[in-house]
């Protein structure tokens, strides 16, 4: 079952083509990892799935992301609440400059969801979620830039998962982590997907075959828009790819 579906999306930057025409599933409680070479599209094709390409004045997206059947870019839309559904991790923690408490606190005070249940639990939840609970337990006042980088980075995802949304968008979230963050995350990523879909940028293609069900690959046709080459699932794809390119950049011939 596909929690979003995206039908012949391009993306225009000032009136000139970055992204062609991508269609897409993304899967229900798994994991789809976006693969390719620099500049072939994937991060702007993961920005358009919770419309993040809004705050750039110049881009301009065709084409339908249904998220349960809603196109998300119709016209009276709620862009807030489609971020509450669809969170994103991005390539370098950003946590806030406050203490870990508010940072997890912060989406759920925003949307006034500490009167639905108490906001102590909700923010120990997130942490429990993100295996970052025993660690930081008894410091929540602390400044969370104190925090190591892979803290840091599951505190941003225990910030997104806090809003309960119903998908994370990941855009190379271990490029900026040591190794063995990087698998504590790929871990989670693991263990997330009972209650949430997952989509991930990554370069590291043994990582997309670690942790992901489903692939895409990206390229870029003459060095200037992206296409989407090849999609399915992860197995089959690095084992049995359909196109010469998928073959060529999965065995290092390019990339």
């Amino acid at each position: 079952m596909s929690r979003m579906d995206i039908h012949h999306v391009s993306v225009l930057y000032g009136g000139q083509i970055v992204l062609e025409d991508v269609s897409l599933e993304v899967k229900e409680n798994q994991i789809t990892a976006l693969i390719g070479p620099s500049g072939c599209g994937k991060s702007t094709f993961l920005r358009c799935l919770n419309r993040m390409n809004d705050s750039i004045s110049s881009a301009q997206v065709l084409g339908q992301v249904l998220l349960d059947g809603e196109d998300v870019y119709a016209a009276g839309y709620d862009v807030v609440k489609l971020r509450q559904r669809v969170g994103m991790v991005f390539q370098r923690p950003n946590p806030f400059p406050q203490s870990i408490y508010d940072n997890v606190a912060f989406g759920p005070r925003v949307l006034g969801m500490q009167r639905k249940a108490s906001l102590d639990d909700m923010v120990e939840q997130a942490l429990q979620d993100v295996g970052l609970w025993r660690e930081v337990k008894d410091d929540l006042q602390k400044d969370a830039l104190t925090l190591s980088l892979g803290q840091q980075q599951r505190l941003c995802l225990a910030r997104v998962i806090a809003v309960k949304p119903e998908v994370i968008l990941m855009d190379e979230p271990a490029s900026a982590l040591d190794p063995i963050e990087t698998l504590r995350i790929e871990d989670l990523m693991r263990e997330l997907i009972d209650d949430y879909t997952i989509v991930i940028v990554t370069h590291n293609m043994q990582q997309a075959a670690r942790v992901s069900d489903w692939t895409a690959f990206f390229l870029t046709d003459d060095g200037q828009v992206g296409k989407l080459v090849e999609y399915g699932q992860t197995g089959r794809l690095f084992t049995q790819p359909q196109d010469q390119r998928t073959i060529d950049y999965i065995t290092g011939r390019f990339g």
